[in-house]
C-alpha cells in the first residue's frame, strides 16, 4: 500500500540543499553500532500541551507549508550533530508532526558531565486536525512533550529514530544525527534554531533519493526514499542560552533564498510524494 502527501517547505528546501551541497551523496562510514538501543525501555509520561504550556503553531509552518516564503523566518541552521550545551537545562522534547507511514520510534543520548539514553517517543503516530500522516496509529497529538531531565553543560546530545520500530522491533534501520552513524552513509537528521528552541527533523527511509533494490554495499533494502526530512519533526527545549549559544556566528537562513530553494526543487522533483508501506522488506 502507498501513501501519498504534498511536498512541502520544508521538503523543498531539504532537497534543494542536499542536492547542492552534495548531502546525499554516499560516504564511508560505519554502522550505529556503537549505539544501543534498549528494548525494554518504555515510554515515559507524555505531557499535553495544556500541561506544559508549549506552543507548537508556530513551528507547523515548516511541515504544512508547500512552496510558501518564510520572510523574517529567523532560522538559523545547526550541526544536528553538535549539539553540545554550554549551560544546565531540565531538558524537554516536543512533537511536532509526523509524514510517515512508518510508526517510528525517537530515542536520545546524552553524553559529556550528564551521561544517560532513553526513549523519547515510543509509537510516532497522529491523525486529525493538523496532522500530516493519519496512516494508522494516533499515539501523539500535536504539542505533546516528554521530559529528558536536568542535562548539565558540557554535554552532547544526540538523536535516534527506530525507523517503524514499533513494528519491526530490532530489524529496524536506526538512524542517528551524527551521519557517520548510517548504515547507509547519508544525512538523516536536520536541524535549525527557531524561537529560542531547535526544530529536529528527520527521514525515515534507507538509501538515497528514490533508490530502491539491494545497496550492493551493506546488503540492506533502498526503500525508494525522498528526502523530504520530515517523516518525523519534534522541537527541543535546550534552553534559549543554549540556543544562542549554538548559533554562535551562525547567519540566518534568508527568507528569499528559502523561496528560491523551494521554487527549485518542486520543479525538480515534483509537487507529490509516495509513501512506502510500513510493513515491505
Amino acid at each position: 500500500m502507498a501513501h501519498k502527501m504534498k511536498l512541502n517547505l520544508f521538503t523543498a528546501l531539504i532537497a534543494a540543499t542536499a542536492t547542492l551541497t552534495g548531502l546525499v551523496s554516499k560516504v564511508e562510514t560505519a554502522s550505529a553500532a556503537d549505539f544501543n538501543w534498549n528494548s525494554s525501555w518504555t515510554q515515559p509520561t507524555i505531557y499535553s500541551k495544556s500541561k506544559t504550556g508549549f506552543n507548537d503553531a508556530p513551528f507547523q509552518q515548516f511541515v504544512q507549508a508547500e512552496s510558501v516564503a518564510l520572510p523574517n523566518s529567523g532560522q538559523f541552521k545547526l550541526d544536528p550533530s553538535k549539539l553540545n550545551l554550554k549551560y544546565d537545562h531540565d531538558v524537554s522534547v516536543y512533537f511536532i508532526n509526523e509524514g510517515a507511514g512508518y510508526r517510528n520510534q525517537l530515542a536520545f543520548e546524552a553524553t559529556g558531565t550528564t551521561n544517560k539514553s532513553g526513549l523519547l517517543f515510543n509509537d510516532i503516530s497522529c491523525e486529525g486536525t493538523g496532522c500530516v500522516g493519519g496512516w494508522g496509529g494516533n499515539a501523539l497529538k500535536l504539542g505533546d512533550g516528554v521530559k529528558v531531565g536536568n542535562v548539565t553543560a558540557g554535554t552532547q546530545l544526540d538523536f535516534w529514530l527506530r525507523a517503524d520500530g514499533l513494528n519491526r522491533g530490532n530489524s529496524a534501520n536506526i538512524f542517528g544525527t551524527d551521519t557517520a552513524s548510517n548504515a547507509d552513509g547519508l544525512q538523516h537528521a536536520v536541524a535549525y534554531a527557531y524561537n529560542n528552541y531547535i526544530l529536529l527533523a528527520f527521514e525515515d527511509l534507507y538509501g538515497g533519493l528514490h533508490a530502491s533494490g539491494v545497496d550492493s554495499v551493506t546488503g540492506k533494502w533502498n526503500e525508494g526514499s525522498d528526502r523530504d526530512f520530515n517523516d518525523v519533526v519534534v522541537v527541543l527545549d535546550v534552553g534559549e542560552a543554549n540556543v544562542k549559544a549554538l548559533i554562535g556566528a551562525t547567519v540566518p537562513e534568508p527568507s528569499v533564498t528559502l523561496s528560491m530553494f523551494a521554487v527549485g526543487a518542486v520543479s525538480m522533483f515534483g509537487l507529490r510524494r509516495r509513501r512506502q508501506s510500513r510493513t515491505s522488506h
